[in-house]
C-alpha cells in the first residue's frame, strides 16, 4: 500500500542556486582552508577569498552582505586583539586552465 502511493507520487527534484554566502561558508570549512592547523581550537587572523569566474556573474553587493552575514553570525572565530579581517578578491576565469566542471549560479 505504502509503496504504490510513493510510486504515484512525481519525483520532485530542487535545483538550489548557489550563493556567495555558500561560496564563502565552503571556504572556510576545515577541507578548503590551505594551512595545516587544528581549527577547532584556534582562530584566524585574517581570511583571504579568491573567487575566480565570471566576472559579470559576481555582484560585489552580494559579496558584502555574505561578509555582514559571516560577522553578524559569527561562523568563523579571529583572534579577540584585532579586527575580523576578510579580503575578498574577484578574479576572471583564466584563459589557461581548463576547468572539467562548469558550476553556474
Amino acid at each position: 500500500h505504502n509503496a504504490s502511493s510513493a510510486a504515484q507520487r512525481p519525483s520532485v527534484s530542487t535545483i538550489r542556486k548557489t550563493t556567495v554566502l555558500d561560496v564563502m561558508r565552503r571556504l572556510t570549512q576545515p577541507k578548503n582552508i590551505m594551512v595545516s592547523a587544528n581549527t577547532r581550537r584556534g582562530c584566524y587572523i585574517s581570511i583571504l577569498n579568491i573567487i575566480q569566474g565570471d566576472a559579470d556573474a559576481i555582484d560585489p553587493t552580494q559579496v558584502h552582505k555574505a561578509l555582514q552575514r559571516i560577522r553578524e553570525r559569527k561562523l568563523v572565530d579571529f583572534i579577540p586583539w584585532g579586527p575580523a579581517s576578510i579580503q575578498v578578491a574577484l578574479a576572471r576565469k583564466s584563459p589557461f586552465v581548463e576547468s572539467s566542471h562548469k558550476v553556474t549560479g
